[in-house]
């Protein structure tokens, strides 16, 4: 997978190059941001003719036919507006069916993509020559290397995986990266790219703030059931009877009215019924008797309910 700073070193340095293995300098700069926008495999690229280019609408897009694809499957890979723009002047000339891309043999690609590489590490080093410390620690790097201090080797499926690992970086979901990278399962994207999902094992491990009981949850403070300060009040007998801490006025709504204020009831409202309050046992429904039963004094028919025995 190639650094966001190695791409762009690849870039700039390989538009300003001579023709490689058949290939513009500008056409081999397209091909490289086409593959790792899309993800597209070698092959699948290969196949890529005008009439499969969408650039002209909203979100433009490319196609691959589903004989070319791995899984057997037509493919939708969506493009950024700047290399449609790009891609558009480039195939502007070329008839419906012609390759966009004038690729060279199989087994040349990865090694024209390493060519630009070294080029454009040539360049990289270069540019610290007046400094004999820099220079130095560049030489020791393995920025722009065909293989890096782990030993892996850099080969042009490396921009497909470049695709996928920038999508994680980034805080993509890995559903929408599985969509993108065409994995038959979730499984394959999390094993190939979750571990590059910014601040995962971080923000997992936070969770036992909460959990082990170091902070009071925020929502909790939020609905006014609990003190200002975090933790509650210190007395036991606060926590026991429920009383609630005022908020604070960051927190109340503007035209919020205290629930705890009474309002008078208006001389329009005096006629309301109100709730009788009596004694236990004193009679307060006209014409009852103190042991009146029956279905007339209860509020359902429901004869389960009107029998146990039912």
């Amino acid at each position: 997978m190639l650094r966001r700073e190695e791409w762009h070193w690849l870039r700039d340095v390989t538009a300003a190059d001579d023709d490689q293995f058949g290939m513009s300098s500008a056409e081999r700069v397209l091909l490289y941001e086409t593959a790792i926008q899309t993800g597209l495999r070698s092959n699948e690229l290969r196949s890529l003719s005008r009439g499969r280019l969408y650039l002209t609408a909203v979100k433009p897009y490319i196609t691959c036919k589903a004989g070319s694809t791995k899984n057997r499957k037509e493919a939708r890979q969506y493009i950024l507006t700047d290399l449609a723009n790009r891609l558009r002047v480039h195939i502007a000339k070329k008839a419906p069916k012609a390759p966009v891309f004038a690729l060279p043999e199989d087994y040349e690609m990865a090694e024209m993509l390493r060519g630009d590489l070294e080029a454009a590490r040539t360049a990289w080093l270069h540019e610290a020559r007046r400094d004999p410390e820099e220079f130095a620690n560049r030489e020791q790097s393995d920025f722009l290397t065909a293989k890096n201090h782990d030993g892996d080797s850099l080969d042009f499926h490396a921009l497909r995986h470049t695709c996928g690992g920038w999508l994680a970086m980034s805080g993509a979901h890995p559903k929408s990266i599985q969509s993108v990278m065409r994995h038959s399962s979730i499984t394959l994207t999390m094993d190939t790219y979750g571990h590059l999902i910014p601040g995962q094992e971080a923000e997992t491990v936070a969770r036992f703030s909460d959990l082990m009981g170091n902070d009071q949850p925020n929502i909790m403070r939020a609905t006014g059931t609990m003190d200002e300060k975090a933790g509650g009040s210190d007395k036991p007998s606060e926590k026991r009877s429920g009383r609630r801490s005022k908020l604070p006025a960051a927190l109340c709504v503007a035209d919020a009215t205290r629930c705890d204020n009474v309002q008078p009831i208006d001389a329009a409202d005096a006629s309301c019924n109100s709730l009788p309050i009596a004694e236990l046992g004193v009679i307060v429904r006209p014409g009852a008797t103190e042991n009146e039963s029956g279905t007339a004094g209860i509020r359902t028919q429901n004869q389960r309910i009107m029998s146990p025995l039912l």
